[in-house]
């Protein structure tokens, strides 16, 4: 384990490991997607149709930082933005067939990446891990 571990604490640790893992999923796309980028596909995969605000308050970031993702994500074809009924203002951010496939290599290389930490730490105790990190402690 790196040295630099040994002194941290439980947030900084699991940042410390988000970050590592983030970096190694998104590390796969050949258009290079950042983390948040990466991020904002998973949500709309789940959520399917979002506004902006809506995913902004999800990952928990300024609008404005959320506003600039979706930008390069549109500019890329990852997503497109489709009328509100009603709402003139807002649009719902959906994922475009190449975000569908960079979602479906995300979560191939999701899947390797858990075995390999399964591999290492146990079966088990990936899913204690898993079990305590779904619990309601924050």
């Amino acid at each position: 384990m790196d040295n630099h571990l040994q002194e941290m604490n439980l947030i900084d640790l699991l940042s410390e490991k988000h970050l590592a893992l983030r970096k190694i999923v998104t590390d796969q796309d050949p258009d290079q997607i950042n983390k948040t980028e990466s991020h904002i596909l998973a949500v709309l995969e789940t959520h399917q149709m979002l506004t902006i605000s809506e995913i902004s308050r999800i990952i928990h970031i300024s609008r404005q930082g959320t506003h600039k993702s979706i930008q390069g994500l549109l500019s890329r074809n990852y997503v497109e933005a489709v009328e509100v009924k009603g709402n003139q203002r807002d649009k719902n951010i959906i994922l475009t067939q190449k975000g569908i496939e960079c979602n479906q290599r995300m979560m191939i290389t999701k899947i390797e990446l858990e075995q390999r930490i399964a591999n290492k730490l146990g079966a088990a105790n990936v899913e204690h891990l898993k079990s305590l990190l779904k619990e309601e402690w924050l």
